[in-house]
């Protein structure tokens, strides 16, 4: 049987230009009796926010209006410019669910990727995944995120990092 966390505490932000999906993930939210979220349009509103009172878990959209989008909001997270807490666990939801996009979340710092639309349980299990299975950090010249492999507990999926298998 599946643990079963309160998450009442956990506190969520929502960046994404559209004020619908802001509607859609905070009723999913209150689902799951996460009270405390906050939601706004774009990077800059996002990093004053996070400067006001850091959140557990911010959840983006790449695609965002103004001069900086999702991917280079993550960057600057990870460097610690723009935000206070470069370890932060940032999930992007996107119905851009192409494979270039997944690489480029990836590649920016995000720590998860889902796609657009949402369902409540599998945003659920997003968020306990990154609660269960926090990531080690990396700080090279190139990049500054979570490990991108998948090695961890739990994971059962191909190793896309490890050595290659023959097959035949």
């Amino acid at each position: 049987m599946a643990k079963k966390y309160d998450l009442a505490n956990l506190n969520i932000l929502l960046v994404d230009d559209n004020k619908n999906m802001h509607s859609i993930i905070k009723y999913i939210l209150m689902a799951m009796d996460i009270m405390q979220f906050r939601s706004c349009q774009n990077a800059d509103e996002a990093f004053q926010q996070m400067r006001e009172q850091p959140p557990d878990i911010l959840i983006t959209e790449y695609k965002l209006p103004g001069q900086i989008d999702g991917f280079e909001m993550i960057r600057r997270i990870r460097r610690g410019e723009d935000g206070p807490a470069p370890y932060l666990p940032i999930l992007v939801l996107t119905g851009h669910a192409d494979l270039p996009t997944v690489i480029a979340s990836r590649n920016a710092g995000a720590t998860e990727f889902l796609a657009k639309p949402v369902s409540a349980g599998s945003l659920y299990d997003r968020i306990i995944w990154m609660i269960e299975n926090p990531r080690p950090f990396i700080k090279a010249k190139e990049y500054i995120g979570p490990d991108r492999r998948r090695a961890m507990r739990g994971y059962e999926g191909l190793e896309r990092r490890g050595p290659k298998q023959r097959v035949g």
